[in-house]
């Protein structure tokens, strides 16, 4: 044997022993395919249903959103003295739309304010805070200023 015969067997031989062992490396670290397990199924259609919900109630909030109106400011209730205290006090617990589309007389403002801190434990208007309060709601939404022949609850 020559020595070019000699290298050319070695090549062959190192590339048929490289090639058969990289086959057998790689067939032995594949691990064979299992069939998922029943609670593993039941896990992905879990997860596939929480993430379905949490996209509905995305989907939800943002329609909600959509159609809701902006926070309201003092300014959708008249001009006047005590505005800005009938807002916050008022806003604390209900929007001005209860407040616009109700008409009472002085004195039945003045009950309001007694039932609302008894009932629903609003903080007690007491002294010259009240009268401006109730004052206000009287000149503003007061009984003459009840609209006839109309839907208050429309306003």
């Amino acid at each position: 044997m020559t020595l070019p015969n000699v290298i050319i067997a070695s090549l062959l031989l190192a590339t048929l022993t490289l090639f058969g062992v990289k086959g057998s490396i790689e067939h032995r670290a594949t691990p064979e395919a299992h069939p998922p397990t029943a609670a593993a199924l039941s896990f992905q259609r879990e997860q596939a249903v929480a993430t379905e919900r949490a996209e509905g109630q995305r989907r939800q909030a943002a329609a909600l959103a959509a159609i809701q109106r902006p926070a309201e400011t003092e300014d959708v209730l008249p001009e006047g003295e005590a505005r800005a205290d009938v807002f916050g006090t008022c806003t604390a617990c209900h929007s001005t739309a209860i407040i616009r589309r109700s008409h009472f007389r002085r004195d039945q403002w003045d009950e309001l304010m007694t039932w609302m801190t008894e009932r629903h434990n609003m903080n007690p208007l007491e002294g010259e805070r009240r009268e401006q309060i109730v004052d206000y709601l009287a000149r503003n939404f007061g009984a003459q200023q009840a609209p006839r022949g109309r839907n208050p609850f429309l306003n």
